[in-house]
């Protein structure tokens, strides 16, 4: 139980800065490039190359502040394991490891808006049309699954 939340915990909160690291990198899962890769590749290079820098800036500075994210983990581990279990302490800490995780967000937000405000409009939708594949794939599969 233990292990499972502190896995479930941190796949939530690596998923959105992994995913959006792995837009500007060069390879994506399996050495097959992302779809964002497919788009940024379509920029002029100087523009990808920054558009890439910036992101990878976020992921970062994000990796940076994943000590405290195992720590807070270890504590509600603790808190969860420890007899009588304390709720209040609980709640804390989970709000704290909230507070974290948009942290985290909050940098891989800023930094995709920093990068996106460089480039033209042009490139823009480019950009766009790929950040929307998932979001219409994830929509049509649930669509599809009713």
């Amino acid at each position: 139980m233990k292990n499972l939340l502190t896995t479930t915990a941190l796949l939530i909160v690596f998923s959105f800065s992994g995913a959006t690291y792995s837009f500007a990198h060069e390879q994506g899962k399996d050495d097959v490039p992302s779809y964002m890769e497919h788009a940024i590749a379509k920029l002029p290079k100087k523009d990808a190359a920054q558009f890439r820098e910036t992101m990878k800036e976020a992921h970062d500075k994000n990796m940076a502040i994943a000590d405290q994210i195992h720590a807070l983990h270890d504590d509600i581990d603790d808190i969860i394991a420890a007899e009588p279990f304390d709720k209040e302490a609980f709640l804390a800490k989970s709000a704290k490891l909230r507070g974290v995780y948009e942290t985290m967000r909050a940098n891989t937000d800023d930094a995709f808006a920093s990068a996106i405000a460089q480039l033209p409009q042009d490139e823009r939708k480019s950009i766009a049309s790929a950040v929307a594949y998932p979001h219409t794939k994830h929509k049509a599969a649930a669509t599809t699954a009713q």
